[in-house]
């Protein structure tokens, strides 16, 4: 049997929205690989990382508050 000629060939695997959904998939793990090479170097997720930075931020205005008064 040729496969070439099978309809999972012909009408999923050789579709111009298949090739599509690849293309966009590799180029926004190019874009994200990165952050995720980060993330895990730092052995933190980002999520984490993420609410850590806010909750800092509020401390930090907290303490310049502080000071200043």
């Amino acid at each position: 049997m040729n496969f070439y000629h099978t309809w999972l060939y012909q009408h999923v695997l050789n579709t111009e929205w298949l090739l599509w959904i690849i293309v966009i998939f590799v180029l926004a793990f190019n874009i994200l690989s990165p952050i995720i090479i980060w993330g895990l170097m730092n052995g933190k997720s980002i999520l984490k990382w993420g609410k850590r930075k806010i909750k800092g931020q509020k401390k930090h205005t907290k303490k310049e508050d502080g000071i200043k008064s």
